[in-house]
């Protein structure tokens, strides 16, 4: 079983033009979800990101054909999902646009930009970070465990909607209720943290860089 990752930068906005003919290449239920967003960042890094997972699935799975993306859909949940495919997880944050795929069992990624953050805001969140709030390291440590968390809760396809304390960490494994996570983290560039949970042991992954 393999883990696959692609990943993108949306660092410079892109024409009017340009988004119209990317967006064409998506099915019609996509895209009011892509312009749902104010901010053209937000926009363009939603666009990428379903863009990420079109290529995807046409290069591991070409005997779908194009129309495999019509059978975009959500759950109850809210989590995105297409019918017969593998599960997918798409995170963004910043510049980097994510997605990632496993072929087996369920998955969940989440990619955050590290920024300055009041670590003490959090404890009720993170209880882990208790022993290391004044580490020097405290920052990157916060941002390891948020993402390990909230990758977790995408997985599960509840995202925020639960409590992240709800989430129990160990060594590379995540507890929610009576399921087992894998954690895996993901390099992406300085500056950012990413982590991906699967519900089947992934001893190793794959990453793909596009640029659109």
């Amino acid at each position: 079983m393999m883990l696959y990752i692609y990943q993108t930068r949306s660092n410079f906005r892109l024409s009017g033009e340009r988004i119209r003919r990317y967006v064409e290449r998506l099915p019609n239920a996509m895209h009011s979800e892509i312009f749902r967003f104010r901010r053209w960042e937000d926009r363009q890094a939603s666009l990428f990101g379903r863009l990420l997972l079109r290529h995807a699935l046409h290069t591991r799975y070409p005997q779908w054909g194009p129309s495999v993306l019509e059978r975009w859909e959500k759950a109850g949940t809210g989590k995105p999902f297409i019918s017969g495919a593998p599960d997918f997880s798409i995170s963004h944050s910043g510049e980097v646009v994510m997605l990632a795929m496993v072929e087996c069992g369920s998955i969940g990624i989440d990619v955050e930009k590290v920024r300055p953050v009041n670590i003490d805001d959090f404890s009720q969140y993170l209880p882990e970070m208790s022993t290391v709030l004044k580490a020097p390291e405290g920052l990157n440590l916060f941002y390891a465990c948020w993402t390990k968390k909230e990758a977790v809760l995408k997985g599960e396809g509840i995202g925020l909607q639960a409590p992240l304390e709800q989430v129990k960490l160990s060594v590379n494994k995540a507890f929610y209720h009576d399921r087992i996570w894998h954690l895996k983290e993901i390099e992406c560039g300085t500056g950012y943290c990413a982590h991906v949970a699967t519900t089947k042991h992934q001893a190793d992954y794959c990453v793909e860089i596009l640029n659109f």
